[in-house]
């Protein structure tokens, strides 16, 4: 069952938009290769819905978000050096 935030918002707080965070950095570092442009976008996407979806308790999120969204463009650096490494 997909989780929906009306139903379980903690479960998505805690476990879906970590992970969906985490996988758009990746796959955004290996498509634009900025990780500066990469965090910023995903900043300002939260920031955004912090004020119009959310409300400003969920601001603490956004910053973590962001953080999770840093390890995952230095994720998406290293499998780009790995990739032009071996080739």
């Amino acid at each position: 069952m997909f989780l929906s935030i009306n139903e379980d918002p903690i479960g998505m707080v805690l476990v879906v938009f970590p992970v969906l965070i985490f996988i758009i950095s990746i796959l955004l570092q290996i498509i634009i290769k900025k990780k500066l442009v990469v965090t910023g976008f995903i900043f300002g996407g939260f920031l955004v819905a912090t004020f119009t979806i959310f409300n400003s308790s969920f601001l603490i999120w956004c910053f973590v978000y962001t953080v999770i969204s840093y390890i995952g463009t230095l994720t998406g650096d290293s499998i780009l050096k790995y990739r032009n490494k071996s080739n």
